[in-house]
């Protein structure tokens, strides 16, 4: 506990108040880490209020950067952080706010911030996203690593949150089709009106949801679970309304990771041959982000590695022009072996699969 003095020069316990509450429990919530996915404006509301309640370790992860429009809505975030990746701003936020919480800020996509280990490991991930597809990706996650999860989503003067505890339960992909939930939409960024228009969106919505999100995490934490799994609010009509799901047995967001995965003595940060000389002979490893490829051009026979940004778009070639289609792999073994993992998308103490040369697969977990 950070040392602060009250004003006989006794050592003042800022948790003071909440132990007086009920089945609380700061010495539990000390020693957990939470999982937030998207640190915008909901995932701002839902870090600090965990920070604020005494959680050990959170785990921020966002690809994005602060812009102007998150200022209204983001109560870690000023002007002087426009431009700033969103974890890192709302690390320094915390740490001036709640010292006591130790906060780790990854700037990557979902499959390449936060491991499945990680995920298996954290007490509470917490979906703050605005994107089915983000959504379903977080979702599915959650389900190999059998991570409890508490997602929300915001509305002009309303929400939902959604909890799915374990992978045998309905979740809320069971009440979509197999067309919704496979949409791809693409995330848009802050800085950029969405191409339908701007999202109607406040503090006020966002605070109230990210509320209940956070209410829902410390219960779970507190080893006291909702009861409900779909909660509606209604914040102009004064109602929240929970909602039974009943479970399609279509529904692919059911199936954790089939064994235990085995330990590896190879971290993120070790490069692709130091996994290949960890695994058995001949076994092959994939990873769950798609890195890009060197391509040759054909006009010019020119090697070029294309951008992972570059999409479908593909790219120029740079000595004489010529358009470049990209290359993709999840295969680890197509890397330069020099290349740090977390360099090809290997997120850190992720599970990787591994197909074994005499057949079969395993799962390797990474230090």
């Amino acid at each position: 506990m950070t040392g602060i003095l009250d004003n006989a020069g006794q050592q003042a316990d800022r948790f003071a108040r909440a132990r007086l509450i009920a089945g609380w429990d700061t010495e539990r919530l000390a020693a957990v880490t939470a999982v937030i996915a998207g640190v915008g404006a909901l995932g701002n509301e839902v870090a600090k209020n965990l920070a604020l309640a005494g959680v050990g370790r959170l785990i921020l992860c966002d690809p994005d950067t602060v812009t102007i429009a998150n200022l209204s809505r983001t109560v870690l975030f000023t002007a002087s952080d426009v431009g700033r990746p969103k974890p890192v701003a709302a690390e320094a936020a915390l740490r001036s706010i709640a010292p006591d919480t130790g906060v780790v800020p990854r700037q990557a996509e979902l499959v390449s911030g936060v491991g499945l280990g990680e995920l298996a490991d954290a007490a509470v991930v917490l979906g703050c996203l605005d994107t089915v597809r983000a959504r379903m990706q977080l979702l599915g996650r959650a389900t190999l690593a059998g991570a409890a999860l508490v997602d929300g989503g915001t509305g002009p003067w309303a929400g939902e949150i959604r909890l799915r505890l374990s992978p045998d339960e309905p979740c809320f992909a069971c009440a979509l089709t197999a067309h919704e939930r496979g949409i791809s939409d693409v995330p848009w960024s802050c800085a950029e009106p969405p191409p339908t228009g701007p999202v109607a969106a406040s503090i006020v919505s966002t605070a109230l949801v990210g509320s209940w999100m956070t209410v829902a995490a410390l219960r779970l934490i507190f080893a006291d679970p909702p009861g409900y799994r779909l909660l509606r609010i209604d914040a102009l009509g004064g109602r929240t309304e929970p909602v039974q799901l009943t479970r399609d047995p279509d529904c692919p967001h059911h199936q954790p990771l089939t064994e235990a995965p085995q330990s590896l003595a190879v971290s993120h940060r070790d490069t692709v041959r130091d996994l290949l000389a960890a695994l058995p002979d001949g076994a092959e490893p994939f990873g769950w982000a798609r890195f890009p490829l060197p391509v040759r051009c054909i006009a010019c026979g020119d090697t070029t590695p294309i951008p992972a940004h570059a999409g479908h778009k593909g790219a120029s070639c740079g000595r004489c022009g010529a358009v470049l289609r990209p290359r993709f792999s999840e295969r680890l073994r197509d890397a330069d072996g020099s290349l740090r993992l977390c360099d090809v998308g290997v997120a850190p103490e992720e599970i990787l699969t591994v197909r074994l040369l005499e057949g079969g697969h395993q799962w390797h977990r990474l230090e």
